[in-house]
């Protein structure tokens, strides 16, 4: 008889850029095999597969067999003790409250794993983001060092629209100025960070359970941006988005 073909399951995952070699490291040490890699800007589609594991339907179809043959002859014995021992019309009805076997309930698909999050800098496991989102001269040097260090780094923080305006002569692309913390004339700190030519419908890739309609001076925003350069003509720190967030 020939093999049987094997059939494998499949998963994907969806990793930042630079960090490929450790989520492909983390499924190999669990069994998965990579298929295929499809790199995009930002993030990379990891695709894996590993063998189903096997159904023993030789061992179940003889323990089966013999299951059945067991039965019987505990059947027959038992009828032929009970004939022995009572009259037909003393024999009791089976019970009415056997219950039935139980339903095997299907196995749940595992979830798709999602961004992974380990190598994203915040303010709790980065001292130089904590830093430069208090410093209050947006051209100091701690800026500009922060920024050659994680050139292509992803960070995440808590910030603001300071301000927008029309990118050269486009109606709906921007540039748009974000503060760190929330909207506040007086009391400033942090870089000037700023998204430049961007659509704040596809390029700002909005999330969360609260997507706002519009977008403007003062709004609240959960940032996740690459960190691109800092300009030392204009002290403006650029970013890309990754998402944003209304808070």
């Amino acid at each position: 008889m020939a093999s049987e073909e094997t059939q494998y399951e499949v998963t994907e995952i969806s990793a930042i850029r630079g960090t490929e070699a450790k989520a492909i490291t983390r499924k190999q040490q669990e069994g998965w095999e990579l298929v295929e890699q499809q790199q995009g800007r930002l993030r990379t589609t990891l695709t894996f597969r590993r063998p189903k594991p096997k159904t023993p339907w030789r061992l179940w179809a003889t323990l089966g067999g013999a299951g059945v043959v067991l039965a019987g002859i505990i059947t027959v014995m038992a009828l032929q003790e009970d004939d022995s021992a009572t009259s037909p019309t003393e024999a009791q009805a089976p019970s009415d409250t056997e219950q039935p076997p139980p339903a095997f309930a299907p196995e749940s698909e595992a979830e798709p794993a999602g961004l992974e999050t380990t190598d994203i800098l915040t303010i709790d496991n980065n001292e130089g983001l904590a830093r430069i989102l208090q410093e209050p001269d947006d051209c100091s040097q701690e800026v500009a060092d922060f920024a050659a260090e994680y050139t292509g780094r992803i960070i995440q923080f808590d910030g603001h629209i300071g301000a927008m305006n029309n990118h050269g002569d486009y109606d709906t692309r921007y540039d748009i100025l974000i503060g760190s913390g929330d909207f506040n004339e007086t009391n400033l700190s942090g870089p000037a960070f700023q998204f430049r030519d961007v659509n704040l419908v596809s390029d700002l890739k909005l999330t969360g359970p609260n997507i706002p309609d519009t977008l403007g001076v003062k709004d609240a925003l959960r940032v996740t941006a690459e960190v691109e350069e800092f300009e030392e003509n204009t002290c403006l720190l650029l970013l890309d988005p990754v998402t944003t967030e209304a808070r």
